[in-house]
């Protein structure tokens, strides 16, 4: 047999095996069952069950108003359904955009009403700047003070009570001469002053003799003269005496003036100054009521939950005040991304943007080659995991369909 047979011979063998072979695999085929497809998704494969606290919730106010506790249900459900946010949504951006855009608004209603009386100063763009910012003192701080239900109705007792708030020094009362050649100085009290304030002229000289050591003291009607000896510096002189004048001789530190106000069917005593602390200590005081627009005081004074909360509060009251809408979410986003770490941190390079694990984040904000040659002396290393560093590097950002890597496998 020659090489050109047995080669003819070998390949007619191979093609009779592989008929047979495909022959075996379609009878296979044939007598296999079709695959049954799974069903299309319907609206009752894809619903969920709300969150128990909120099933709880439905049910006392349900039975409260006297309503349909399945239909109410079913309503809130969809409700719900509508305002869950999608996976991979950016809520981050989202939120900035849309406290953002009606800030611009604010500015210039705020800059408009500057000459009008009945917008408080304290109000519009520089109190959301204030807030968002974390500063530790509010500008304008600000109380208002409820009192035990016997006391609150009472409008004179209220007044009379409000008077022994108000931080006093002895210099708001009293003048002082100084003669130093002599080394002698006078304070005298205002007569009209100590009685607007309804002081106790005798318990305020008594205080005077005390309170200045090394000198020898006299009494005149409603002023007292110290006397100094010759070997008395006069730099420690002066000393003393600013600090005489600067004790407060009545009142609780920090509240400066104080208003009465009727609200609702009780009076409620409005403060410019606060001290949220040492209010609450007070036996008249009703300690549940009782507020502050100071949120690092709240937060010093109730924890970081009831910081929380103040922010969200005061940033919905600003915006509120300007007929300005924002959904509340964002405000909750907000409150949640400056409070989570314990303490409050303001959306500032010192703040929050300091606390991120990202360099290339810490560089888009402020100071940029300063974090970059922070990060390229210790060694540091981006993981690009956030938006912003996705985008300085050019690759596809993890929010939307950026979340998910989707292959197609196509017939061979």
């Amino acid at each position: 047999m020659t090489w050109k047979q047995r080669q003819k011979k070998q390949s007619d063998v191979k093609m009779a095996k592989e008929k047979k072979e495909t022959k075996k695999v379609a009878k296979k085929k044939a007598e296999e069952k079709p695959v049954e497809r799974e069903p299309a998704p319907t609206e009752e494969w894809e619903s969920f069950t709300l969150p128990k606290s909120i099933v709880d919730e439905i049910a006392i106010i349900a039975e409260a108003k006297k309503l349909n506790k399945e239909k109410f249900t079913k309503a809130i459900e969809e409700k719900y359904s509508q305002v869950k946010a999608e996976p991979g949504e950016a809520v981050g951006i989202i939120a900035a955009q849309s406290l953002g855009e009606p800030g611009t608004q604010l500015t210039l209603r705020t800059k408009h009403y500057a000459g009008a009386a009945e917008v408080s100063v304290g109000s519009g763009i520089q109190r959301v700047e204030e807030i968002v910012d974390g500063r530790s003192k509010a500008k304008y701080p600000t109380m208002t003070i409820h009192l035990t239900e016997d006391l609150a109705k009472d409008e004179k007792k209220v007044e009379k009570f409000a008077k022994t708030l108000i931080d006093v020094r002895l210099a708001d009362v009293s003048e002082m001469k100084e003669d130093f050649s002599s080394k002698k100085v006078t304070v005298s009290l205002n007569e009209e002053k100590v009685k607007e304030r309804a002081l106790d002229e005798k318990e305020l000289i008594d205080k005077l003799k005390k309170s200045v050591k090394n000198a020898k003291t006299k009494q005149r009607k409603l002023s007292v003269e110290f006397m100094f000896s010759n070997r008395e510096p006069l730099l420690r002189i002066r000393r003393n005496l600013l600090k005489l004048l600067n004790t407060r001789i009545h009142g609780v530190r920090g509240i400066g003036k104080v208003l009465v106000v009727e609200e609702g069917k009780e009076f409620v005593i409005k403060t410019s100054g606060s001290n949220l602390k040492q209010i609450l200590k007070l036996p008249e005081v009703n300690t549940y009521k009782t507020t502050t627009n100071d949120i690092m005081e709240v937060s010093d004074a109730l924890g970081i939950e009831a910081g929380r909360t103040m922010i969200f509060n005061e940033l919905y009251n600003t915006l509120n005040e300007n007929g300005i809408l924002v959904d509340i979410r964002h405000l909750m986003l907000l409150a949640d991304l400056m409070t989570f770490t314990g303490s409050i941190k303001g959306i500032v390079r010192t703040g929050i943007t300091r606390e991120k694990k990202s360099p290339f984040a810490r560089a888009a904000f402020e100071e940029t080659v300063k974090h970059l040659l922070d990060a390229a002396f210790k060694g540091e290393r981006d993981d690009l995991q956030g938006v912003v560093e996705n985008i300085i590097v050019g690759q596809p950002v993890k929010v939307g369909t950026g979340t998910v890597e989707l292959v197609m496998k196509g017939k061979k």
